[in-house]
């Protein structure tokens, strides 16, 4: 009875999980650039073996980790001059995050801030050739090229440097578009393709989460509910006969 309470409470997280991610999707299904989540599970016994011997008297499920879905999203055209999209599904931005650490992103909706930097939404720079890319005070025409190359009023200025990875399952999200690369994601300087005027959506399919959503949510009340009858026959079974 007690390895079906375990089980029962086990399960009841692992929903609970599962919802949040969902939510999660459910919530940036307008950002540009999201990428949908998901949740891969495992059993405590397969857990457990990797570090001892299986007994068999444990059971139960847990959440092992969470993936990310790097198909590339719809892209809506917008005219304006820096939102720009990647025509390539495996590249990314390079961006400057808050610790001067490089971040990296396929949401391409950025603007200038009083610096005449090109930064994105959250204000963090978009890198070039030699760091930020930074146009003169006096630009009121901005061109960037499909091979990334920037001009201002009609002057070279610098050039979008994008990259890809080998491994990009090991990224990790640091932000609703942001990712943090570990060295084993194997990060490449790659040519790619850069499309202005245009952006790209989130790849979320809010029909698909919705129904999700439903699955989850008898999935965590069907677990609750064996949770509430074990318990009730525990009491049951421990109450004073007389």
């Amino acid at each position: 009875m007690l390895r079906g309470l375990y089980a029962a409470a086990t399960a009841l997280d692992s929903a609970s999980q599962v919802q949040e991610v969902v939510a999660s999707n459910l919530s940036h299904v307008t950002t540009p650039g999201y990428r949908q989540r998901g949740v891969t599970h495992e059993t405590f016994d397969r857990a457990l073996q990797r570090a001892t011997p299986p007994t068999g008297d444990i059971v139960g499920t847990r959440v092992s980790g969470v993936f990310h879905d790097f198909e590339a999203g719809a892209l809506q055209h917008t005219q304006a001059p820096l939102d720009l999209a990647l025509g390539d599904a495996d590249t990314f931005f390079r961006v400057q995050g808050p610790n001067g650490q490089q971040l990296f992103s396929r949401n391409g909706t950025f603007h200038l801030n009083q610096a005449g930097q090109i930064v994105t939404q959250a204000g963090y720079p978009l890198l070039g050739q030699g760091g930020p890319i930074t146009l003169p005070p006096d630009t009121t025409l901005i061109n960037i090229a499909s091979d990334g190359s920037v001009t201002a009023n009609g002057e070279a200025v610098t050039r979008v440097q994008l990259v890809k990875f080998t491994n990009p399952e090991k990224l990790t999200a640091v932000g609703p578009t942001l990712y943090d690369a570990p060295q084993d994601a194997g990060q490449l300087p790659t040519e790619g393709r850069i499309l202005q005027g245009y952006r790209e959506s989130s790849n979320v399919n809010a029909a698909n989460e919705m129904v999700q959503l439903m699955i989850g949510s008898r999935y965590f009340d069907a677990a609750q509910r064996v949770l509430r009858a074990i318990g009730e026959s525990v009491q049951l079974n421990t109450r004073p006969q007389g």
